[in-house]
């Protein structure tokens, strides 16, 4: 049985996911359950955050630890379903950090990580390829 051409699913396509810390600041940490699903940024040795406007994006949080110290980042395959803001993800272009816990377009020069292969203009989604 061949594949319908009209049906296509980007979800955990190509996956890895790896370790990182997370940041903390007097015994908090910047992320939690509540930011599973958001784009993260690389911020120190090993460690993610939600970044800044125009940092690198590095990948998804999937999990965090029960303590809240640790983050299970996907970094390889298919983001799918990553919240955007500020400017609308272009097919094709690369993404950065937008600051908010969200991607936006990237720039042709300076920091830029991915292929955006969807945008959901409705949901404010995005899924670009790692």
């Amino acid at each position: 049985m061949g594949i319908d051409p009209r049906v296509v699913d980007n979800e955990e396509q190509g996956f890895l996911a790896i370790p990182f810390n997370i940041e903390s600041s007097g015994g908090s940490y910047s992320l939690d359950e509540s930011d599973i699903g958001n784009p993260v940024a690389l911020t120190d040795n090993n460690e993610v955050s939600e970044g800044a406007d125009g940092e690198m994006f590095i990948g998804k949080l999937i999990a965090v630890s029960e303590d809240g110290s640790v983050a299970a980042v996907q970094i390889k395959g298919v983001c799918a379903d990553l919240p955007y803001s500020e400017t609308i993800p272009v097919i094709g272009w690369p993404v950065q950090m937008s600051g908010d816990g969200t991607v936006d377009k990237g720039v042709t020069e300076g920091i830029r990580r991915g292929i955006t292969l969807s945008v959901d203009t409705t949901a404010a989604t995005c899924d670009v390829l790692l």
